[in-house]
């Protein structure tokens, strides 16, 4: 079970927005108050009001400092982040299209059902081990293929927090008003991402604060018109998952889908790829 949301995360948003904007707002404020009111005043208290005033605009100038030398090191953590992200997908790269050209090369039932096993473990060990690292370090990761079995999404393979339970087995249409979601979201082209789960949980999750993960991204596993199933990846912690991470998810969900549809335009019967056990 998560642990309930810290003290900072319960401040509701207005207040936590408050806290960060209200200064950039008073502070000039307070400067042409003060300014004012000692071109009114006469004696001691006009000397009073200047004084505030230059207090004030002193205050102003090093919040604003602040503020510039804060936006700029948020830019360059987020660059950095990028490039060290898009260094470990480049470096996982050409292993995974490896595989891929194993799946499109195998003569043999046996053959391809192996190299789709190798692809699928490869995607989601990339999709755990590189998402969301960089944002926000400590975070716990967990990565998810589900794949689609007619009315259902069935587990195929995961990777990470295996301290905690491991992720649902199975969803299925009709069951709940969330499973039936789910199943419906793998179908379509959208991308579902949640940066804070305990605030901005989607309309079907119920008791959202009981989960194991606080954010996540859901991509459908798609190739044309045809859905293979879901890739997910969470963290334990809010708001350590990017949009570059999303882009890397869709990357990787193409190229599994890429091998599932190969698998799927095969003249020669085969079987669902099998079920991995739980830890």
């Amino acid at each position: 079970m998560k642990p309930p949301p810290t003290t900072e995360s319960r401040t509701p948003r207005w207040a936590r927005r408050a806290l960060r904007y209200g200064a950039s707002v008073f502070l000039p404020v307070a400067v042409a108050s003060a300014t004012a009111v000692a071109g009114a005043s006469q004696g001691p208290t006009r000397a009073f009001w200047a004084i505030t005033a230059i207090i004030a605009t002193a205050a102003s100038a090093i919040f604003a400092l602040v503020k510039e030398r804060q936006a700029r090191a948020a830019t360059r953590t987020a660059s950095k982040a990028r490039a060290q992200l898009a260094a470990g997908l480049n470096r996982a790269g050409a292993p995974l299209l490896t595989v891929l050209g194993k799946v499109t090369t195998a003569k043999t039932t046996e053959e391809l059902h192996a190299a789709l096993d190798v692809l699928a473990e490869r995607v989601v060990d990339i999709a755990q081990s590189q998402c969301g690292r960089h944002r926000r370090p400590g975070a716990n990761l967990r990565a998810v293929y589900y794949a689609r079995v007619d009315d259902r999404l069935e587990r195929r393979t995961w990777d990470g927090r295996q301290a905690n339970t491991p992720p649902r087995r199975a969803f299925r249409a009709g069951v709940s008003p969330h499973e039936t979601e789910v199943v419906r979201f793998a179908d379509s082209e959208d991308v579902l991402v949640v940066d804070d789960l305990y605030y901005h949980a989607p309309p079907h999750f119920v008791y959202s604060s009981n989960r194991s993960y606080s954010t996540f991204i859901a991509v459908p596993i798609r190739a044309g018109e045809t859905s293979f199933g879901m890739l997910t990846v969470d963290s334990d912690l809010p708001g350590s998952l990017s949009e570059a991470d999303k882009g890397h998810l869709i990357l990787l969900a193409g190229v599994l889908a890429a091998g599932l549809a190969h698998q799927a335009h095969r003249t020669c019967p085969i079987n669902p790829l099998p079920s991995t056990s739980e830890a």
